[in-house]
């Protein structure tokens, strides 16, 4: 659920739980207040709680609109003992009483236990009142006078003799007013705890939901900044639907991300290391030789012609073998940093596979080597690939001097293979020996920069340990592939797969020639 959703509903709870609560309160309270303060009538108990003071006052307004009725229609009745108790009897079921004063104020008749004198001062103070434009029931409910006293309604008529008087319904509002007294204040009381602690407890607990994950991002953030990043962030914000699991997941990924990047970093630092190091080595090796031959030179130990040109073939091929070494330091370089330019064309693989192998059995180096190559592939049909003939004849040339610097055992042979898979729209070149081999520990190794693998083949005068780094860096830029197979003691083959144009697509590539 998202942060949005649960604000929403959140309000919305603060709103429907307190409002749901008041309701309860309303009607548990009334009942029971109802019940304390008598003001139940007989046929409300049961019933709904506010029905009671309802049937109340329904009660006496009946009585009310009777006695008002006879004081205009019939006010003799008025005058009758008996029906003026039948009405007492009336208004005694509703809490009332009944008082009838004649013309001069003298009491008639008055209900049994009421007090007619009281009722006469309340009747003197109301009509103050009302000459004052003060009338009963001013103020809040639970502080109104007239629920403080008795509620007194006159009705005026006309005796028999002539004469005005007055019938006073009198009703005790004491059971109503103590109702409100304490109904109201525990109403506004429940209402206003239930909105504190509704609030509080929503506002508490969605806030926790989300402070809680932002803390346990700062505390991953600074383990972060203080360069820690094997530091996990928590699983409970991780699994989060919102948008702080969000959040989570993409801060996890990016220290994922980051860890790699300084791993990366620190192995490039670390090869780096290593390139000094192997530079150092590699080189100091035959700048040793060159000065040893300079010294003997200097010195007059050779002291014949003969010695002399010794020396000096012994400086020259020092010299070669650095600058091969520093040539192939520079072409690695620069492939490695993408600085170095491909001219790229159309070739026919197998014709241009074919004329290395031709060039090579030329090579003095190929001496006593038993050179084939094989096309098992497209005879009769050109097989098309994206190359530059340069860079790839370097690749074909660094694998082949691998292979040459470690035949040991006769007769030493060297096989290129060509294969072509339509199906698959790929070119597989293997160039083959029967050399020493590689061992299985060091076969996932041999195109790591730098890399010798010194128990299974020697170390070549010269040679850089960048020859098999090159041809997978030449052969990627390629987008192909390089893989090694090797058994010690039976010879090692290098695969290469090129991808396999169409014969009649344009890749607006210049076409090589019919080599």
């Amino acid at each position: 659920m998202s942060i949005r959703k649960k604000l929403v509903f959140s309000y919305i709870a603060m709103i429907a739980i307190p409002a749901l609560l008041l309701v309860l309160t309303v009607l548990l309270a009334a009942s029971a207040f109802m019940q304390d303060s008598g003001a139940e009538t007989a046929g409300s108990k049961g019933g709904v709680p506010f029905a009671a003071i309802r049937n109340l006052f329904d009660g006496r307004s009946e009585v009310r609109s009777g006695l008002r009725f006879v004081a205009q229609h019939d006010p003799k009745l008025l005058g009758d003992a008996a029906f003026l108790q039948e009405t007492e009897s009336e208004l005694a079921k509703v809490e009332a009483g009944l008082l009838v004063l004649s013309g001069g104020g003298e009491i008639a008749y008055a209900s049994q236990g009421l007090n007619a004198v009281e009722v006469k001062k309340q009747l003197a103070e109301d009509k103050s009142n009302n000459e004052q434009g003060r009338g009963a029931g001013w103020g809040p409910p639970w502080k109104r006078d007239d629920f403080s006293k008795l509620s007194l309604n006159q009705i005026a008529f006309t005796a028999a003799d002539g004469q005005p008087g007055t019938v006073v319904i009198v009703s005790d509002m004491e059971p109503v007013a103590r109702f409100f007294r304490r109904f109201f204040p525990t109403v506004l009381l429940t209402l206003v705890g239930t909105l504190i602690l509704t609030n509080g407890l929503l506002t508490y607990f969605v806030s926790r939901s989300i402070i809680k994950p932002l803390y346990a991002l700062k505390d991953a953030a600074s383990h972060i900044r203080e360069g820690n990043l094997e530091h996990r962030l928590q699983q409970q914000p991780l699994n989060r639907q919102d948008e702080i699991g969000q959040l989570s997941r993409s801060f996890e990924e990016m220290r994922v991300r980051l860890q790699a990047s300084i791993g990366a970093q620190l192995q490039l630092e670390q090869s780096r290391k290593e390139l000094l190091a192997n530079i150092s080595h590699d080189l100091k090796t035959p700048i040793t030789g060159i000065q040893g031959c300079v010294e003997c030179l200097q010195g007059g130990v050779a002291d014949t012609e003969e010695k002399r040109s010794k020396y000096l073939d012994m400086i020259a091929s020092k010299t070669s073998d650095m600058n091969r070494m520093i040539e192939e330091l520079l072409l690695y370089s620069t492939l490695d940093i993408g600085k170095l330019p491909f001219n790229w064309e159309r070739l026919d693989a197998a014709a241009y596979i074919q004329m290395t192998a031709d060039e090579l059995r030329h090579d003095p180096r190929m001496a006593g080597i038993a050179l084939t190559y094989v096309n098992s592939g497209l005879i009769d049909k050109p097989a098309w690939i994206r190359a530059d003939r340069e860079k790839l004849n370097r690749a074909l040339l660094n694998i082949v001097g691998n292979s040459l610097a470690h035949m040991e055992q006769e007769p030493r042979e060297l096989r290129f293979t060509l294969l072509v898979n339509t199906e698959a729209t790929t070119v597989t070149v293997r160039i083959a020996d029967n050399g020493t081999g590689i061992s299985a520990e060091a076969l996932p190794l041999v195109f790591n920069q730098f890399y010798r693998a010194e128990q299974s083949r020697r170390t070549q005068a010269g040679s850089s340990g960048l020859g098999l780094t090159i041809v997978k860096q030449i052969i990627e830029e390629h987008r192909g592939t390089v893989e090694a197979q090797s058994v010690v003691g039976q010879g090692t083959s290098i695969t290469i797969k090129l991808p396999l144009l169409l014969e009649d697509a344009d890749y607006g590539l210049p076409r090589g020639d019919q080599l």
